[in-house]
């Protein structure tokens, strides 16, 4: 794996885990109401998804136009919908406790990692223009 890679998953998982770890508390202390019985479940499943997404791209910035990344990028978020789907459709079957607590903050989690997704995303474009410009 290469420096660059390593990095992007090291920030991802860093993100992850502090966003997890603070949201978790915040939960836990201050509305325990809404802490759902999978939260560790949901940052799992996110820091996972998000990690295997960026694998994917990143190494597909590396052979692709830029048009191929466009479609790259649309996959990614395909996947990562029919993913988010099949997870809370497998919890409402199985648990069937607390479905909107936990839908809300998989939400949360789910706009907070495609933020942070997005913002990964125009590193791997900026690193593809700097290769490109020094070829």
């Amino acid at each position: 794996m290469d420096f660059f890679k390593a990095k992007l998953i090291t920030s991802l998982l860093a993100f992850g885990l502090i966003a997890g770890a603070l949201i978790g508390a915040l939960l836990y202390y201050q509305f325990p109401q809404y802490y759902p019985h999978w939260y560790e479940g949901i940052l799992l499943f996110f820091l996972l998804l998000e990690s295997l997404i960026l694998v994917y791209v990143e190494s597909s910035s590396r052979k692709a136009t830029s048009r191929q990344m466009l479609n790259t990028y649309m996959l990614t978020k395909v996947i990562k919908i029919f993913a988010a789907l099949i997870f809370v459709g497998a919890y409402a079957i199985i648990v069937k406790e607390n479905i909107k607590s936990f839908v809300l903050i998989f939400m949360i989690f789910y706009l907070l990692f495609l933020a942070f997704e997005a913002y990964l995303f125009t590193r791997i474009e900026k690193r593809i223009k700097k290769n490109n410009s020094s070829i």
